[in-house]
């Protein structure tokens, strides 16, 4: 079917067409939601209820722009009111935390998404949404700001912290790595 078709189904509220919508854009949602969310649970809760907000408001889709982008802007502010919702989703993370230390450039460590991935769950959960909206969803500062409504220096702040946190996650996978070889 193609993607016309999905909609057209949808809109109809023919037995049948969320399914079809479900089926055709489950896996791209889910790496929005396993980037923005900590554990798959919750990654999974939220896939769903983005698609309960999608399948409500099909009928304000006027094919104008990209169905898959509108699809991913539900998903990703479905994401950001999740992590609202959590009690540690805006923690406060001092300087004082974050290890100064830089990566070595003759270190290799190989690197797959499934690790880049863990490494992005371990940030806490504001600067997991800064660093998901800046690096992989290409927003700009202004916009991450009035999305999450913080002003934009703090979005440059903690985007440089989730940056040093990623570093120190990956130096720590190096050490781990090893320590196992060793």
């Amino acid at each position: 079917m193609t993607e016309k078709e999905i909609i057209k189904y949808c809109k109809s509220r023919k037995p049948g067409g969320f399914k079809i919508l479900v089926d055709s854009f489950s896996p791209k949602l889910m790496g929005i939601c396993m980037r923005y969310m900590q554990d798959d649970f919750a990654a999974k809760d939220v896939l769903q209820e983005s698609f309960i907000k999608i399948f409500q408001n099909i009928d304000r889709y006027y094919d104008k722009g990209s169905f898959e982008g509108w699809l991913r802007k539900i998903t990703v502010n479905t994401c950001l009111m999740a992590i609202r919702k959590q009690k540690n989703g805006f923690d406060i993370l001092e300087l004082s935390d974050i290890n100064n230390r830089q990566v070595k450039p003759d270190v290799e460590f190989d690197l797959n998404e499934k690790d880049i991935l863990k490494m992005i769950r371990q940030l806490p959960g504001q600067y997991r949404a800064i660093f998901n909206l800046f690096v992989i969803e290409g927003y700009s500062h202004a916009e991450i700001a009035n999305l999450l409504q913080i002003k934009e220096s703090t979005s440059r702040t903690k985007l440089s912290r989730a940056r040093k946190l990623i570093q120190q996650i990956y130096l720590r996978n190096i050490e781990s790595s090893i320590v196992k070889t060793t």
